[in-house]
């Protein structure tokens, strides 16, 4: 009896589970923030220094501390190890960097059923924890080891928990929920930085421009919760050195924050509008429904709740659409009210016994959709085989006669069954395809893995990582300095004493250094034998280079 009581939370976290943990270790490191993160939290685990953010020699205080704390700890457990003469393997194993952002992942599915559950109701809650779940993008983002799936979380908690406030729900007054939101907030300054406060902002300036109310606002006790967050803040920030600080505001504040909002950093521009497309793209499976979910809150928007979620989608995404630097990842934190529009929709289908000609049309434009979406992914999938794999013959077909039995049984499933029944399908597909994409696909893209390359002919060398000298010149990418050690020497161009001292043991060089690299061997008389050369796809530069690898005789 106790456990059909509990049947829906116990299918959310088997599926959740399945999502979030099963293929966490089936593909390398990623460039470049995935690497930039895990390294710094590798250093840490080095030194021992948890204050100090730094990438080889150079300060990295772009986010707070927050993130490469969690990764640390979560790294250590895993490792069971203490530092020493294995650490290396012990700590650039990626998937426990990983780990920490497959937990919150599956926290934030958690919360959004449980904190839902009371400020909606039981079903629309289980049916969106199941949606955001199953989304391409939040997959995505649960199996990199960087900040937004712990973002996420602490999104999901605080502006669900702001949404009982405006419904009444929560009375004010020092308990629990009171709490829970603004330790959500502080400890979200801790990972992201401001970014959950001006995302609640935005919302409460664009429920006061509607509706002329802030009395709800005062039920929160904004003035003890500034407090605790600043309470959880202060302590790092003051335990810092004055370096330190002062590397925070010029990397974190200004580089990293407000020059986004002015230019476009890292060639991550885009038009105005592209957030939105991306997210009836990346809501994939569920994305069908996104258009008459929408249509059908706007109409209610009398209802509290239907309000507070559009005042949590519609301000965010414009100031999103208006920030010129944008990358898909940053609409994540609005993905959660998507999924409760979407639940309220399905529910609402779902009782409503009446085919009227608006559910008709609401059916087939999000089967258009979905039909657009999935042929997209279909696409996407098989050129990363033809151009990124070197054996993908047989995968290549077998891709193929995949997707397309997915797509076939789909299109008949959403155009003869009822809309549960397509939902409980859609959630089948998201498992399917997220298993497909990082346990097959992503391992199979040989081409892309230029540091694993390395590693794997390196390790077969017997190569001690710590003791022998490394040196990569041209190929520089972070994932290589997580894969090889901290103290692999970066060089940006051949000089004229490389050979001088024989200080390096193993050499990592871009082919087009190649000619003036055998005149300085001539000239110094060394023998270096090579051991590998490959081509392959530097996806964060977005080039094909050649690639050697030498060894000092």
């Amino acid at each position: 009896m106790k456990i059909k009581k509990y049947k829906e939370l116990i299918l959310l976290i088997f599926l959740s589970l399945i999502i979030n943990f099963s293929t966490i270790n089936t593909y390398p490191v990623l460039d470049r923030d995935e690497a930039r993160y895990a390294q710094s939290t590798k250093q840490m685990l080095e030194t021992g220094n948890y204050k100090s953010i730094k990438f080889q020699e150079e300060l990295r205080s772009k986010k707070p501390v927050g993130i490469y704390w969690l990764q640390a700890i979560t790294v250590n457990i895993l490792s069971q190890e203490i530092l020493g003469a294995n650490s290396h393997k012990q700590y650039n194993k990626i998937w426990k960097y990983r780990f920490i952002s497959c937990l919150f992942s599956f926290l934030s599915c958690l919360a959004l059923y449980l904190i839902a559950s009371k400020v909606f109701n039981k079903n629309i809650a289980f049916l969106a924890s199941i949606i955001l779940n199953c989304t391409l993008l939040f997959i995505i983002e649960s199996h990199t080891a960087k900040t937004d799936s712990v973002l996420l979380t602490f999104s999901v908690i605080s502006m669900v928990l702001l949404c009982g406030y405006f419904k009444g729900i929560f009375a004010k007054q020092y308990d629990f929920y009171f709490f829970l939101l603004w330790t959500s907030i502080g400890l979200s300054v801790l990972v992201k930085g401001p970014i959950l406060i001006l995302m609640v902002l935005f919302s409460i300036i664009f429920i006061y421009f509607f509706k002329k109310n802030l009395k709800w606002i005062l039920n929160t006790n904004p003035i003890a919760g500034i407090v605790i967050i600043i309470t959880i803040v202060m302590p790092w920030f003051l335990s810092i050195s004055g370096a330190e600080q002062s590397s925070f505001f010029t990397q974190g504040i200004k580089r990293d924050f407000l020059d986004k909002l002015i230019g476009v950093q890292e060639s991550h521009g885009a038009f105005f509008g592209a957030h939105t497309l991306s997210i009836f793209l990346l809501f994939f499976p569920m994305n069908l429904l996104l258009f008459p979910s929408i249509l059908k809150i706007i109409r209610e928007l009398k209802s509290d709740e239907s309000f507070f979620l559009l005042a949590w989608i519609v301000p965010n995404l414009f100031i999103l659409e208006l920030i010129p630097t944008k990358l898909p990842h940053y609409a994540l934190p609005l993905y959660p009210a998507l999924a409760l529009i979407m639940a309220s929709y399905i529910t609402d289908q779902v009782n409503d016994k009446k085919n009227s000609n608006q559910a008709i049309i609401s059916i087939f434009i999000s089967n258009l959709l979905y039909i657009l979406s999935f042929t997209i992914l279909i696409v996407f999938f098989l050129h990363s085989l033809k151009q990124y794999s070197s054996s993908a013959t047989y995968f290549y077909y077998l891709a193929i006669i995949l997707l397309l039995l997915l797509f076939i049984t789909s299109v008949f499933i959403n155009f003869s069954f009822s809309k549960i029944k397509s939902f409980y399908y859609q959630s089948f597909i998201a498992c399917v395809t997220s298993i497909f994409i990082f346990s097959y696909l992503l391992p199979k893209l040989d081409k892309v893995w230029i540091s694993k390359n390395i590693y794997e002919t390196l390790k077969k060398d017997n190569i001690n990582f710590y003791s022998d000298n490394i040196v990569t010149i041209g190929f520089n990418e972070p994932s290589l300095i997580f894969m090889l050690g901290t103290k692999t020497k970066i060089l940006f161009a051949l000089q004229e004493d490389f050979f001088e001292k024989k200080l390096y043991k193993y050499i990592i060089l871009e082919k087009k250094y190649l000619n003036e690299f055998n005149k300085l061997l001539k000239v110094k008389k060394y023998d270096y034998k090579l051991l590998n050369e490959f081509n392959g796809f530097n996806s964060a530069k977005n080039k094909w280079i050649n690639t050697l690898v030498f060894k000092l005789n």
